[in-house]
């Protein structure tokens, strides 16, 4: 929705006007960093752990945290802790990160009812997107709004002959040839291309994604050279094979592919076209995002 979650969640924390912000691994710097924060003199400490999506006012948690006088404060929702702690300055000398991510330490509960996705599997990722597109949640996807629930970016070609149905987005620089049709909730993130003919429903193509001619990809979320079928939880490995097949040059630093199957075939809700490269393997495992 060209956006990844953790620039959304750094736009929300950007909103409060905050001094510091960072984003670290955290099982390399994370815990010199926020000891080095307090020994500095920051007194207080928001810690986000990747995960989850969560619309929180933090206005409000603030508000909560200090009225409180509480040292130590975190977010939970009707399915328990969301990895988000308002965290004092003597708590983090006293105990350093681990009062940030120890649940057995004390500390206050701050019960949030709001919209909610954790991002635990990629079933997860695609319900996001769907809310997303439905209005359901505050996401706004970026670009113009051509249309009805219909939103492509400025920077994106879409041949005439393509049908574009609602909700759906496309993202920047991405390439939609003639005959494509993007309908049922389908997002095409950035610096994609979509050859001719290929079908998108119910889909999610993630960034830097070429897709060969003649597909139907349903149910799905195509991560380079990787599609996760939902329904059947299935991960295929569809290789480089369709990468010289690529007409136009993607601005990134990496370009994946995501391949056809041999012609006339039908593999894991992907309906292969004529114009077919290779058959590859089906594996079991889930692919989160």
């Amino acid at each position: 929705m060209g956006k990844t979650v953790v620039e959304r969640w750094i736009d929300r924390v950007r909103e409060l006007g905050v001094g510091i912000l960072s984003v670290v691994d955290r099982d390399e710097q994370s815990p010199v960093r926020i000891t080095d924060w307090v020994k500095e003199g920051v007194e207080q400490i928001l810690l986000i752990l990747s995960g989850s999506y969560a619309e929180i006012d933090f206005a409000d948690l603030i508000q909560f945290h200090h009225q409180g006088r509480n040292r130590i404060t975190r977010v939970f929702d009707k399915k328990g802790p969301l990895g988000i702690s308002l965290l004092n300055r003597g708590a983090v000398l006293k105990s350093g990160l681990r009062c940030g991510l120890d649940e057995t330490l004390k500390s206050s509960r701050y019960n949030f009812r709001g919209y909610v996705s954790r991002l635990s599997s990629t079933m997860a990722y695609r319900q996001l997107v769907e809310d997303a597109l439905e209005g359901r949640c505050g996401i706004q996807p970026a670009g113009h709004q051509a249309d009805e629930k219909i939103w492509i970016d400025a920077t994106a070609r879409v041949d005439a002959s393509a049908r574009i149905q609602g909700p759906c987005y496309i993202g920047a620089h991405t390439r939609i040839h003639a005959g494509v049709i993007v309908t049922g909730y389908s997002s095409v993130e950035q610096n994609c291309e979509i050859d001719m003919g290929t079908t998108l429903d119910h889909a999610c193509i993630l960034p830097n994604t070429y897709l060969a001619p003649g597909l139907h990809v349903r149910n799905s979320v195509v991560d380079g050279a990787r599609l996760e079928q939902l329904e059947r939880g299935v991960t295929v490995d569809l290789g480089r094979a369709a990468l010289a097949a690529r007409r136009y040059h993607v601005p990134s630093a990496v370009t994946r592919t995501a391949s056809a199957a041999s012609e006339g075939g039908n593999l894991i809700g992907c309906d292969w076209g004529t114009d077919a490269q290779a058959l590859m393997p089906v594996r079991g495992d889930t692919h989160d995002v």
